[in-house]
């Protein structure tokens, strides 16, 4: 038996999205940013005896002749309409489709249209027993796990099975669940209220296993709360204390940056940024999104300065749509960001995703304005605001974009960065100086046709500071992306009058 497992991409015409990071890929040579995690963990679970083969449509395209017995799809809210296309063009070929992932445990009615299985909840339960029925042609239609399974003793996932070198980081996993209840959150219900982890020597192994595919590349920690629980985060990070000039991203929740300790174990661990779900700086909106638990306005800064005190960046995460949320939201957003120093921050509109409290109240409110769910990426209006109009909501949203990533105020919050020791590498090592990114990067620079751009690569890169070029890239991925509307528009202008 074969399988086929598929992580489906955005389509061309939807637009670019804020983590494709087009800029920087174009730079590298990569194809994406971290591989979706869900395709190497069920093939590390599918038994011995069975053939599975991954294919993520973001580095390479389907082949929709290659043999295979079963196809497994999985795919977020956001392209899961492409995950349909995929399972309906293998069924049309008589090819049978299990479907998997949050998007289809929250509405399986949806998903069973277009495939022969739908699997709800986390597979590690379930996904043998899948593969079995499938061998005897005996699929059911609807799978679930009696309970979330332990994850003590996952496998490793079958990194061998990935195309590594399309991809510019690893993404790992240490544990899920989430002790919170976000109105517009949906991780409590499809992974639990109760934290798991997987062993730290596991942990530990994987990552090992990462650095002999490519000891270069960091690694982005994607649990959604890697500090959920204190003290396996301690013992987690004093482990990969044992890696030399090791690299790594994760997500912690606000409640938790206020320990000293922490933040030193992190910073001698290898973390450079932390990813913060502040939501917004309103207490009102916080209040509403039922977060008061873990976001305490009032302790933003000095939090946001006690992680940058310790040589790690902040990479906030803000909600802009809110009930409560009129015009001024969005100039104290970018005056919040700016007057804290964050380097990078994802600037969402609310969305109200399938299975959420919020999904529910705006329902039963009429206020669901559509379900086309390549929208349901938070950057576009998929609801009735209540104090902005969907316009000003959406033009709002792109003007933060275009402040906080404009050169100037990119420059000015990584400079300030910069002297605290955050985003620098080695300077007492000179080879760290002249390494082959920073001479490509900067040649690279000067065949741009923007002065502005040339004179940002330029400072960024050749000052006092050894700085990071994955943070310039970085940088430059998102002052292009904010831009994506304008310059679309500045083109289709042309085209009328050409």
């Amino acid at each position: 038996m074969k399988i086929k497992l598929i992580a489906p991409a955005r389509k061309p015409e939807w637009g670019e999205s804020f983590w494709d990071l087009k800029t920087l890929c174009k730079l590298t040579g990569k194809k994406a940013g971290g591989a979706p995690l869900a395709l190497p963990t069920l093939a590390a679970l599918t038994p011995s005896d069975v053939e599975v083969v991954l294919t993520d449509e973001n580095v390479e395209p389907i082949d929709f002749e290659e043999k295979v017995d079963l196809i497994g799809i999985t795919g977020m809210t956001c392209v899961i309409p492409r995950s349909y296309e995929i399972a309906d063009e293998y069924r049309k070929r008589g090819v049978k489709v299990v479907m998997g992932g949050i998007h289809v445990s929250m509405l399986p009615e949806e998903a069973i249209q277009h495939c022969d299985a739908v699997a709800i909840g986390e597979a590690e339960g379930f996904w043998e027993k899948i593969v079995r029925d499938a061998q005897k042609n005996q699929l059911q239609k609807l799978y679930r796990g009696d309970s979330f399974p332990d994850l003590t003793n996952s496998p490793i996932p079958r990194w061998d099975l990935l195309k590594n070198d399309k991809y510019t980081f690893f993404v790992m996993q240490t544990g899920r669940g989430c002790p919170y209840d976000c109105d517009f959150c949906s991780v409590k219900i499809f992974n639990g209220r109760q934290y798991r982890h997987k062993k730290i020597e596991n942990v530990i192994n994987e990552v090992k296993l990462l650095k002999t595919i490519d000891n270069r590349k960091w690694i982005f920690f994607n649990d959604d709360n890697i500090l959920a629980i204190p003290e396996y985060a301690k013992n987690l990070f004093k482990a990969l204390s044992a890696f030399k000039n090791n690299v790594y991203w994760c997500q912690g929740s606000l409640n938790r940056l206020d320990d000293d300790e922490i933040l030193e174990l992190m910073n001698k661990s290898g973390c450079k940024v932390i990813f913060i779900g502040f939501e917004s700086i309103s207490k009102q909106t916080i209040q509403s999104y039922n977060k008061t638990v873990v976001n305490n306005i009032d302790k933003y800064n000095k939090v946001i300065d006690k992680v940058h005190s310790h040589g790690i960046s902040v990479f906030g995460s803000f909600i802009t749509g809110s009930d409560s949320d009129d015009k001024n939201v969005f100039d104290d957003t970018v005056n919040f960001i700016m007057n804290t120093n964050i380097a990078f921050s994802m600037i969402n509109i609310l969305v109200a995703l399938p299975g959420t409290k919020l999904r529910s109240s705006l329902e039963d409110a009429n206020r669901i304005l559509t379900n086309d769910w390549q929208k349901y990426n938070a950057e576009f209006v998929t609801f009735k605001p209540k104090s902005l109009s969907t316009e000003e909501l959406h033009e709002g949203r792109e003007k933060i974009l275009r402040d906080i990533y404009s050169y100037k105020n990119l420059y000015k919050r990584l400079k300030s960065l910069w002297s605290r020791n955050v985003f620098v590498r080695d300077k007492s090592n000179c080879s760290n100086l002249f390494t082959k990114g920073r001479i490509l990067l900067s040649l690279k620079g000067f065949l741009s046709k923007d002065i502005n751009k040339i004179f940002f690569i330029l400072k960024s890169l050749w000052n006092k500071n050894v700085t990071s070029v994955s943070t310039i890239l970085i940088a430059l991925s998102y002052h292009d992306y904010s831009l994506r509307e304008k310059n679309r528009k500045i083109i289709k202008n042309l085209s009328k009058i050409i």
